[in-house]
């Protein structure tokens, strides 16, 4: 690809675009050190503040990074999730060869507000418990998730090892299988403590997922909250025509 300087499009965009398409057909291969600053600006006749604003995007996008006095490499992609799966967590990433983890940030017992009553459909003196935690790929954070049960539902949860996966809990202990989900995906701009969490170096954007989970018999039985780093989310859509 050329660059069309008569384009709508400014340089660094096209620039950006060229190196996307570099990496998706091979020739950038991932982890492999891609060209420098100036090497870029003697292949494209372009100044050096417009190559360094496309890498600098690309490396905020997750898919570039820089190391210092090394140069700039291709980062490895993160696997799109299809949603039309209602996989956990674990059980998805290891399906993408790749290794997850858990880091508890809490447990507690709440009362439910009057959101979680309605989509969980409860009367409001049920108790519930609250499970916090940081999910990892390959010891790097990727979200932030607030699980909330019925209590009466999942007696002595909290002292099962809640690093381990939650659904496998819920089959084993409880035969309770999630086999449905509803989710409301919500962009954000990612709060101080979050960014902090999940080991960024600044506040940027991320996604709000909202997901109850149904049992067999239709039954609400899971409300969590998921805050995803924008930099390592990939979506998958699949639409029918029926």
């Amino acid at each position: 690809m050329e660059l069309n300087r008569n384009s709508f499009e400014p340089l660094y965009y096209q620039l950006k675009e060229i190196i996307r398409e570099k990496i998706n057909n091979g020739e950038y291969q991932v982890n492999s050190l891609i060209p420098s600053e100036s090497e870029f600006c003697n292949l494209y006749n372009i100044s050096r503040i417009t190559v360094r604003k496309a890498l600098l995007d690309l490396v905020q996008e997750g898919v570039l990074r820089r190391q210092k006095g090394l140069g700039t490499f291709v980062c490895q992609p993160y696997k799109a999730t299809r949603l039309e799966s209602v996989k956990g967590f674990t059980e998805q990433v290891l399906n993408f060869n790749q290794r997850p983890s858990a880091k508890i940030l809490g447990v507690s017992f709440k009362k439910p507000n009057k959101h979680i009553c309605t989509k969980l459909k409860l009367s409001g003196d049920e108790k519930l418990i609250q499970i916090k935690r940081l999910r990892l790929i390959d010891d790097e954070p990727y979200y932030i998730e607030a699980l909330y049960f019925p209590y009466d539902r999942v007696k002595d949860i909290e002292k099962e090892n809640l690093t381990e996966s939650i659904y496998g809990i819920l089959v084993r202990k409880y035969g309770i299988k999630i086999i449905k989900a509803e989710e409301i995906f919500e962009p954000i701009i990612l709060d101080e403590f979050e960014t902090k969490i999940l080991k960024l170096k600044s506040i940027s954007s991320g996604l709000r997922v909202e997901r109850v989970g149904y049992t067999k018999t239709n039954e609400a039985f899971e409300y969590s909250i998921h805050i995803v780093r924008g930099d390592k989310c990939k979506i998958m859509v699949e639409r029918k025509e029926y």
